[in-house]
């Protein structure tokens, strides 16, 4: 291209051309002088750490045709002078390049935070439609197949020019631009078409660019009234958010198209009212939302548009993303996008990267990695969370060296402000040394707590910060901190993948760091492996068989041959219908290294078989009877991990009691809890096999039959802590009376270690048994009652009722604390009651003890309230039933249904012997006596259930019976506004299917089948 044709657009100096000799062809253009090639343009600019009029000589021998420049004291020969170089270079670039966004939809996107969210929602869009697109922006450019690295997130003007040229080229139509205030003030963007700009907001950032917030606002106004709108080059509109009084000032001053987003309703009518008095302007939204939901897993709403409005589910959350969401959808309507087109590209985005970016790890944490290096973002960000966290909100974070400093002690503020646990670290420290930068940010936090290792450790909900200057370990010392359930924040890098230090550039990454903790902080909670000395001593004999090395290791111990893994060692059960032996050749031929059978096993084997096992690496274990060696093994691993062990029995309650515990102890310790329903003789073994050296506490349940099935658990699991939650009929088929269950649960004591705690129910009616029991035990040094009742060591006041939850106030040594639990259950309270005796044996601060009752969510079948449809609510306690905890039921459908329509649905209580009968009549009696208005039954019981219930006065028209199908479909039948549903019986009779068939019937119904 010729000279004269790349430089008209320029504002060439009078007589600068003069020195020209001639009109060279030009085959390039740079700004660097290394970048110059023979035949090429060289434009002389400026910079911050250099000034390219120095390198002038360079260029021409690098066999420069002509250079651009602001001044020529050498008065050299074939240099036009100009005003302004870096405008030159951009009017030159766009010449050179056949000025490439003429023939792109060019979307412009400026403002301090939510650029590049914003990319990337418009990108999902585009896509949906089909369009081939480009992205210019801070991650990076890409196109069609390629992604490039974009060191600044507006890259110079030659740059830039060329990008869109090849863009171009690739076929893309659609090109969304990050514009940046360096970008508009450096004149980067100037000579680029674009056909609608976004202002997103504006906050603190680069005044160590910009003297000011003002001037930082006019450059990025220049956006609005140099390149958009009749007054600028093109006709194009401005989609603005007006949530940022920013954009509220912009609206308010341009005079061509514009499109107003905001989070808010169209028009606020109180704003409006305020402002019709004052004479005011009130600025109103084009698109807007309502009905938003928004928590840690997404928004949900109404995104409304000038030609109708559609239904939103994004996974992206919080008040700031919602305003990137509307900004796209801005864009998009201002290019006649379709309303479906915009929902669905807006739902297809579900995650943007560095920018709330959650990650994905096995441990039981929230993990998010943002780009928030301003104090507004930072601010923003950590609200977001706060106001989402299931816990406390741990945040990482540092400010960028050689940057604007004033920001530093804000960001501390903010942090520590807005975050449970701050830890203050590097962020690409440049040529400052960390520690400087440190000290600045600390300058903002004099008023917050200093914290140690020792404070988190027992006081774990204190607020402050800590400091660490090395990322990388503050990023692991973020997840060893952490308790379930916390949210961690890494804030400042984001998308980034290196950190920038006076020594150079590294790589690093803050999600990497992340996963790589978390795997570190899992594999800690891995089982204590077994070496073959371990399972000698465990199991207290040799191995019949040993051809493995002697130095081998197992990683656990397995029943069930249909999931061991070859780095288990088998042990093999043998029961009534079953035998795990049977299992054994079909093993080794997998794999399997070690087992461990009863006694005379592998003399039962073939001498052929035998010589074949001679050959592979095996180890055998022969014992008397494999159940007790698994006890055996369980006990040995219970010992060498030196946890505290708190068990838990009772005839009802102990599984919810055990969940209770579980949420407060894991706020301070690493718990291990009982597996699924795993209470037995090889269910307890199976959860103590799963301890690691890391876990502190083991919170294990124990259920029983028969007389001697708790003993032998007590004696396995040797409790620190032993808990009854109460005594009541039930398994009287093998107990005979109830005084004989509290003598099986009172054996729970049997094996408690020295200093031993007992938590026993102060009102329940076999006391004295408990109590003497606990009394006879010399290792028990500690005896605690809960309940009602005046002798009490914990008894709670002032209970308050609600629909899905219930406060009270429980009072030890006369001092009174406040407690609130997910749940509208009576018992509950006693429940929370023996988890805050145990918690407190424990040394659980208070606050600890409160947020993990406040935690505490019902577990599946057990009096897990919730609504079926807008008519029926729901008490699902299908679990189990006895007579005690279906008398507790009942009492809950008292309490939450009122007057409303009430149903008691019951299936028998089974195991009662010769008991049941009278104990089914005494349930009928309490349904007529509690108020409910029709009681529906099912099993082989029912004749003495509907009996009781008769004679205490209830209507017999008001009960039914018959199949679980059927006592469905009468519960759709007898619906009113609102219903309230109690769903109980033993596990044998599956009651839950009454709950399956009733849904299908609602579907069926809602559907018009």
């Amino acid at each position: 291209m010729k000279l004269s044709d790349l430089i008209k657009d320029c504002p060439v100096k009078d007589c600068s051309i003069a020195g020209l000799t001639h009109d060279p062809e030009i085959s390039s253009i740079a700004s660097n002088s290394r970048n110059v090639k023979p035949g090429g343009l060289f434009i002389a600019v400026k910079g911050f750490s250099a000034d390219g009029h120095d390198y002038i000589d360079q260029a021409f021998e690098n066999g420069a045709a002509a250079v651009i420049a602001q001044d020529n004291p050498k008065n050299l020969k074939n240099i036009i002078l100009v005003d302004n170089s870096r405008l030159s270079m951009a009017a030159i670039a766009a010449n050179f390049y056949g000025n490439p966004s003429r023939g792109l939809t060019l979307v412009g996107i400026t403002g301090t935070n939510g650029k590049t969210t914003t990319t990337w929602l418009l990108e999902s869009i585009f896509n949906v439609c089909g369009f081939s697109t480009g992205v210019i922006g801070t991650v990076n450019i890409r196109y069609t197949d390629k992604i490039f690295d974009n060191p600044i997130t507006t890259p110079d003007s030659i740059d830039l020019q060329k990008t869109l040229s090849e863009m171009k080229k690739a076929g893309v139509t659609h090109v969304i631009m990050e514009v940046s205030s360096h970008g508009l003030d450096l004149s980067r963007v100037d000579f680029c078409r674009f056909d609608a700009g976004v202002f997103t907001n504006l906050t603190q950032d680069h005044l160590d660019y910009h003297k000011n917030m003002d001037e930082y606002f006019d450059c990025k106004k220049r956006f609005f009234t140099r390149f958009l709108g009749s007054k600028g080059k093109n006709n194009a509109p401005a989609v603005l958010n007006i949530d940022d009084p920013k954009g509220e000032a912009l609206l308010k001053s341009l005079d061509y198209k514009t499109i107003a987003v905001s989070t808010k309703k169209k028009t606020d009518a109180t704003a409006a009212t305020a402002a019709t008095a004052a004479n005011t302007v009130v600025a109103s939204a084009t698109i807007f939302a309502k009905n938003i939901t928004d928590d840690i897993h997404g928004l949900s709403g109404t995104v409304c548009l000038p030609n109708g409005s559609f239904n939103l589910i994004s996974q992206l959350t919080g008040k700031f993303n919602l305003e990137n969401i509307l900004c796209a959808a801005g864009a998009a309507h201002a290019l006649d996008i379709d309303q479906q087109q915009i929902k669905e590209g807006l739902e297809n985005c579900h995650t943007i990267p560095g920018r709330f970016e959650k990650i994905d790890t096995s441990i039981d944490r929230f993990l998010f990695v943002d780009y928030a290096h301003t104090p507004d973002a930072l601010e923003t960000i950590l609200i977001t969370l706060k106001l989402r966290a299931p816990k406390r909100v741990i945040t990482v974070f540092g400010c960028g060296g050689d940057r604007d400093r004033s920001k530093r002690p804000l960001m501390g503020q903010i942090a520590c402000k807005h975050s449970d646990i701050a830890i203050v670290t590097s962020d690409n420290p440049r040529t400052e040394h960390p520690d400087s930068i440190i000290d600045d940010i600390l300058e903002g936090i004099d008023d917050f707590h200093k914290l140690s290792d020792k404070n988190l450790k027992s006081t774990p909900f204190k607020k402050g910060y800590l400091v660490e200057a090395d990322r990388k370990k503050a990023l692991k010392k973020a997840i060893f901190i952490s308790k379930p359930d916390d949210i961690i924040i890494a804030a400042g890098k984001g998308h980034e993948t290196y950190q920038i230090t006076n020594s150079g550039t590294i790589h690093f990454d803050d999600k990497e760091e992340l996963k790589k903790a978390a795997i570190e902080f899992s594999d800690q909670f891995n089982p204590i492996a077994w070496k073959i000395n371990d399972l000698t001593k465990a199991l207290g004999c040799d191995p019949v068989f040993l051809t493995t090395p002697k130095d081998h290791c197992f990683t656990g111990i397995s029943t069930d041959s249909r999931t061991i893994t070859q780095t288990r060692i088998f042990l093999a059960l043998k029961g009534e219908s079953f035998d795990g032996h049977t299992f054994i050749k079909k093993l080794i031929d997998k794999g399997i290294k070690g087992f461990i059978t009863q006694k005379g096993f592998v003399d039962t084997l073939d001498e052929n078989t035998q010589k074949e096992l001679q050959q592979k690496n095996l180890i055998i274990f022969e014992t008397g009877n494999t159940l007790t060696a698994l006890g055996m093994l369980a006990r040995y691993q219970r010992l060498r991990s030196n946890v505290k062990l708190l068990a838990i029995t009772g005839s009802s309650g102990k599984t919810t009691t055990r969940k209770i515990a579980k949420e407060i102890f894991k706020t301070q310790f690493h718990t291990h809890t009982t597996l699924k329903n795993f209470n037995n003789e090889i269910g307890l073994p199976l959860t103590l096999l799963n301890l690691s050296y890391a876990h502190e506490w083991a919170i294990v349940e124990m259920g029983m039959n028969h007389p001697g099935e708790i003993s032998r658990l007590s004696r396995i699991a040797l409790p620190d802590i032993a808990m009854i939650t109460n005594t009541s009929g039930v398994h009287l088929e093998g107990l005979g009376s109830i005084d004989n269950v509290a003598k099986a649960k009172a054996e729970i004591f049997d094996g408690v270690r020295e200093n031993a705690t007992a938590i026993l129910p102060g009102a329940d009616p076999r006391r004295a048994i408990l109590e003497t029991k606990a009394n006879g035990k010399k290792t028990i040094k500690k005896l605690l009652f809960f309940g009602s009742n005046d002798t009490s060591d914990i008894q709670p006041v002032k209970i308050k009722n609600f629909a899905n939850s219930i406060e009270f106030i429980a009072k030890v040594n006369n001092r009174e604390t406040a407690f609130s639990i997910n749940s509208p259950a009576l018992f509950m309270v006693d429940n929370s009651l023996a988890a805050i005796l145990a918690a407190k044996t424990a040394g659980i601060c208070t606050e600890s003890i409160r947020k993990g009752i406040a935690a505490f969510t019902p577990v599946s079948g057990r009096m897990n309230i919730y609504r079926l449809s807008n008519s029926i609510n729901i008490i699902d306690d299908t679990y189990n039933a006895n007579p005690a905890s279906v008398t507790q039921a009942l009492n809950t459908l008292q309490a939450v249904s009122g007057i409303k329509n009430s149903i008691a649905v019951l299936g028998d209580m089974l195991e009662l012997g010769e008991e049941s009968n009278r104990l089914h009549r005494q349930i009928g009696q309490k349904a007529a006596l509690s108020g409910i208005c029709k009681l529906y039954v099912f099993g082989s019981q029912i004749k003495h259930t509907i009996k009781g219930a008769i004679e205490k006065g209830f209507p017999p028209d008001n009960i039914f019976h018959g199949s679980k199908t059927k006592i469905a479909q009468k519960v759709f039948e007898t619906i009113n506004s609102d219903t309230w549903v109690l769903v109980k019986g033993s596990r044998g009779m599956a009651m839950e299917t009454v709950i399956h068939e009733l849904q299908q019937i609602l579907t069926v119904n809602s559907q018009g089948l």
